[in-house]
């Protein structure tokens, strides 16, 4: 993605293009699929498939937001902070705030660029708005875990 912004390096994005997905489906053919269930699999899908919108793959494009969505669902991030939920969960539980925001922020971002996939195609929306369950970070809650970190109690 960042080759495709640089005009000295903008000669190998198609190269890296081709071995980051090369890569990502590798890893999901390893065993029965099970190291492709991270929160960097489901990244890195969202980061091929903001490429292939910029460069008008649409169909690539759809298909890959539709699987960030996906590992993002498996791992529960559209759960984040629901309650009593009793399904089975395929991370441990985030080891602290760092950890929970960047599975929030991962999730935000494929359900941003799945409405952004179906509105300029028409196509269907992979996520349902009333199965998210989880917080917007607000000031608020920034301000007091800058104050829980700074001065615990």
């Amino acid at each position: 993605m960042a080759a495709s912004v640089s005009e000295e390096y903008s000669n190998l994005q198609t190269h890296f293009y081709r071995h980051a997905r090369k890569y990502i489906e590798d890893c999901e053919l390893k065993g029965h699929g099970e190291s492709i269930i991270s929160v960097a699999a489901s990244q890195t899908w969202s980061l091929i498939a903001c490429y292939e919108f910029k460069l008008m793959y649409f169909p690539r494009a759809w298909l890959s937001t539709g699987r960030a969505v996906r590992l993002a669902q498996m791992m529960g991030m559209h759960r984040l902070d629901g309650v009593g939920l009793d399904v089975k969960q395929c991370l441990p539980a985030p080891k602290d705030w760092t950890e929970r925001e960047e599975r929030r922020r991962t999730f935000w971002i494929a359900f941003c660029i799945d409405r952004y996939a179906s509105i300029g195609t028409g196509w269907p929306m992979t996520v349902e708005e009333k199965d998210v369950s989880f917080q917007l970070l607000t000031f608020e809650l920034l301000i007091s875990h800058l104050l829980t970190c700074f001065f615990p109690m």
